[in-house]
């Protein structure tokens, strides 16, 4: 049995327990669970009115934190607790200590989550306890997925997600440069190929712009930012180290995971993608404020729209980019939205490698076209913003940056600060030596490239974990096929991984074919 310090036998009932401090051994386990959490022996539990999910206080050597509880009947015995990885480590635990724990009131947030669900806004106040609290790990998964349905179902207003912005940024690191120009630059996502961020931070740096890009890694995708850029240099750079790679080469790609920017982002966002619910307010809230947190001035934002993409109709698309420029307006960012075309992929490759193939032959003036150009365009829309260009001018200049070999130099030169080689040749990049040839069964012309279809046949071929996996497309929408032609090839380096891409492609049918008519006959 525990020790109580106040009670002999260890024991107590309802709330009279609150301030009571409990001894137990700990038992560590050498596994993360993604959030602060111990065992505690389930009947031993019930008698100190500690049960799942409840918060308790652990302290040990000088260091307190709170968990939540998990109860079992075999894992621990009556006088242990098991503790997870994390709060292991938080508490310099490795098993055997004897530490104290108790009761930990009930966070004044729930009432705040209630008031949300109930379709009332949320003060600044509020909004900022309900980040604190989660960040101090006061709040369950359960508690923090009812504030995410809330704002789902009701909606925040913009004043509420200027404020969460905000308290996101107030308990995150700072990145602070000290320097002019600073500018960034987010996609809403969903169009596969889109690597338009590892041409435009190039370019703009070769023009003497800031930009200190924190890019994500893969979710569901065949390949983030930040997973793509890895193929050439290290992403996961500390937020001082980071500081030095800008103000010595105007520009970086890293992972955004890799710096503490928003740290209650990163559990929202966790919960956000396990309920498949994206709200506007939080999505807003989490890209701007890690925006505003390293310093960003001026901002494009891209939003595809199209059959496929994550924003299928016009109309929402210029509902979202409304509420972009306000929320930045009202965090001191000039925000300039583009809504551009998302129907179907952009550039040849799908996968880590084979987008970074893509990228370099752009920065040396070849590649994809439509990469190319839309690379220029967002590039171009912030040289014209931050007055490096003239209006309208903007994306000429950006070439020009592609065309002297300014923009790949440049790119050499950000590899080389983040610990790549600078002497990287196509060539080098991995690409799957197994290949699927996917071909034309009829005549026609390219109707539509499925966005969503194509992603999931380049994650099962092991994009974006192997580097060299993923698609080459052989077509784009609008391009006339015989029958034979490739469409598409799928490459790997697991032959098991490559042959069950190929069996998706028969239920998926990413592209899609129109036949073609020569004569009509009334």
């Amino acid at each position: 049995m525990a020790n109580n310090s106040n009670n002999k036998n260890g024991k107590s009932k309802g709330n009279s327990n609150e301030h009571n401090i409990f001894k137990f051994k700990v038992k560590y386990f050498d596994i993360e669970a993604g959030k602060l959490l111990a065992v505690l022996n389930e009947q031993e539990a019930t008698e100190l009115d500690m049960f799942l999910s409840d918060r308790i206080g652990l302290k040990y050597n000088g260091k307190d934190i709170t968990v939540i509880v998990d109860t079992s009947k075999t894992m621990v015995q009556r006088g242990e607790i098991l503790i997870y990885a994390e709060a292991a480590k938080a508490l310099g635990l490795k098993g055997g200590e004897t530490i104290e724990i108790k009761h930990m009131p009930t966070p004044e947030s729930i009432e705040y989550i209630k008031k949300k669900m109930d379709r009332r806004s949320l003060t600044q106040d509020e909004i900022r306890s309900i980040v604190l609290e989660t960040i101090e790990n006061k709040l369950s998964e359960g508690e923090l997925a009812s504030f995410i349905a809330g704002a789902y179902i009701n909606g925040f207003t913009i004043e509420e997600t200027v404020a969460l912005a905000k308290a996101m940024v107030e308990t995150g690191e700072h990145l602070d440069l000290g320097v002019h120009p600073v500018a960034d630059k987010h996609c809403v996502g969903g169009v596969a190929g889109n690597r338009t961020t590892i041409i435009l931070v190039p370019i703009l740096a070769a023009a003497g712009v800031y930009i200190p890009k924190t890019s994500s890694r893969a979710i569901t995708s065949p390949s983030g930012t930040a997973d793509t850029m890895e193929v050439l240099a290290p992403v996961v750079v500390p937020i001082d180290e980071m500081k030095k790679i800008i103000l010595r080469t105007h520009g970086c790609v890293i992972w955004g995971g890799a710096i503490n920017l928003a740290p209650v982002d990163d559990k929202l966002i966790r919960i956000r993608h396990t309920l498949h619910l994206d709200p506007r307010g939080l999505l807003l809230a989490s890209i701007l404020g890690k925006k505003k947190a390293v310093g960003s001035e001026f901002v494009v934002v891209d939003i595809p729209i199209g059959r496929g993409a994550k924003i299928e109709d016009e109309t929402d698309g210029k509902s979202l980019a409304k509420d972009f420029i306000q929320v930045g307006e009202r965090l001191s960012m000039k925000i300039q939205c583009l809504i551009t075309e998302g129907s179907d992929p952009i550039g040849r490759g799908i996968g880590p490698g084979l987008e970074c193939r893509d990228v370099l032959q752009v920065l040396k003036g070849n590649g994809p076209v439509e990469l190319l150009d839309k690379g220029c365009l967002l590039a171009g829309n912030i040289l014209e913003m931050v007055g490096k260009a003239p209006a309208g001018k903007g994306a000429e200049m950006a070439l020009n940056i592609i065309k002297t070999g300014k923009a790949y130099d440049k790119m050499m030169e950000i590899i080389e600060a983040q610990g790549g080689n600078p002497k990287v040749k196509i060539d080098d990049l991995p690409i799957g030596k197994f290949r699927y040839e996917v071909k034309a069964d009829k005549t026609g012309r390219v109707s539509h490239v499925d966005n969503k279809a194509i992603s999931k046949i380049a994650r099962a071929a092991g994009a974006p974990k192997d580097q060299g996996a993923g698609i080459i497309l052989g077509c784009e929408m609008g391009d006339k096929v015989n029958v034979g032609d490739t469409l598409f090839e799928i490459l790997s380096d697991s032959e098991s991984n490559l042959s069950y891409a190929a069996k998706l492609v028969d239920d998926l049918r990413p592209v899609e074919l129109q036949k073609i008519i020569i004569g009509k006959y009334e």
